[in-house]
C-alpha cells in the first residue's frame, strides 16, 4: 500500500567536502513510497556548504537501505560523498556511487555499473571438473571435483565431459566496501562479485578487487579469487 509521495530525509552526514577544514552538511532525501520498507525512490543528494551555498543533484538509482558515507577517496585531504544501498531481489546487487566536489559541482568518480562494464570477467566449465575464470590478465582455475556427485551430474557426463545445460557467469558487485589501511591516508574500495553456477543461489566463488580512486582515477591494486576449502586454484 502506498505510504507517501513527499520527499523525506533518508540520511545525513557532516564533513569537509569543499575544503580541508570546511564543515559542510550532506543530506540524502527521497520518497519512501511503501510503509514498513526501506525502499527509497527519486533520491537527491543535497550539499549545504559552510558558506551558505547549496548544491542538489539527482541520484540515478532507487534502492533499499540507502545511506551516506563520507571519506577521502582521492587523496586530496577532503571528504568525498559515497551513496550506498541495495537493489533488492535475489541477486543481492549493491549500489555504490562516489562523488567528489570540484569547482562548485559534484562529479561522479565511481559507479558500480561502470566498474562492472569496464572490468568484465568470464567463467566457463572445463573437462575433468574444472571451472575457468578469466578477468583480463587475471586467470584462475577452480577444481570442482569435491562437490557432491548429484551436483556434478548436472554439469558433467560420467566421463567428465561438459554438458551444454548450464553456463557459469560472474555477477555484478554484491559488496562495495570502503576500507582505510593504516599506512594510507585515503580510503579504497573492496569489491566482491559472485561466480554463479547452476542457479542464482549457487555461489562457486567470489572475485575480490581492491580499487584505488587516488587522483580520481580507477586503479585496480589487486584482484583475487575467494573459494571454498578443498577447491584449490591454479593461477
Amino acid at each position: 500500500m502506498k505510504n507517501s509521495t513527499e520527499k523525506v530525509m533518508v540520511d545525513f552526514a557532516n564533513g569537509n567536502i569543499t575544503g580541508e577544514n570546511s564543515k559542510d552538511d550532506v543530506i540524502l532525501i527521497g520518497i519512501s513510497p511503501y510503509k514498513e520498507s526501506s525502499y527509497v525512490d527519486e533520491i537527491e543528494i543535497v550539499l549545504n556548504q559552510e558558506n551558505g551555498n547549496s548544491i542538489s543533484i539527482d541520484f540515478p538509482y532507487s534502492g533499499y537501505d540507502m545511506q551516506l558515507f563520507l571519506g577521502d577517496f582521492t587523496g586530496n585531504n577532503r571528504s568525498d560523498i559515497m551513496v550506498r544501498g541495495g537493489f533488492g531481489g535475489s541477486g543481492g546487487f549493491e549500489i555504490g556511487v562516489i562523488y567528489k566536489y570540484e569547482n562548485g559541482k559534484l562529479i561522479e568518480i565511481f559507479n558500480q555499473n561502470t566498474f562492472y562494464d569496464n572490468n568484465k570477467c568470464q567463467a566457463s566449465y572445463k573437462e575433468n571438473y574444472k571451472l575457468n575464470i578469466n578477468c583480463g590478465e587475471n586467470k584462475y582455475s577452480l577444481n570442482l571435483a569435491a562437490r557432491p556427485k548429484d551436483y556434478l551430474n548436472l554439469i558433467y557426463t560420467p566421463d567428465g565431459k561438459v554438458k551444454p545445460t548450464y553456463e557459469p557467469y560472474v555477477d555484478a558487485p554484491s559488496a562495495i566496501l570502503p576500507i582505510k589501511q593504516i599506512y594510507i591516508n585515503f580510503y579504497e574500495l573492496i569489491i566482491l562479485q559472485r561466480v554463479v553456477g547452476v542457479t542464482n543461489s549457487d555461489t562457486l566463488a567470489s572475485i575480490q578487487t581492491l580499487l584505488s580512486l587516488e587522483g580520481s582515477k580507477n586503479n585496480i591494486i589487486y584482484k583475487g579469487l575467494l573459494f571454498l576449502p578443498g577447491e584449490e586454484t591454479e593461477n
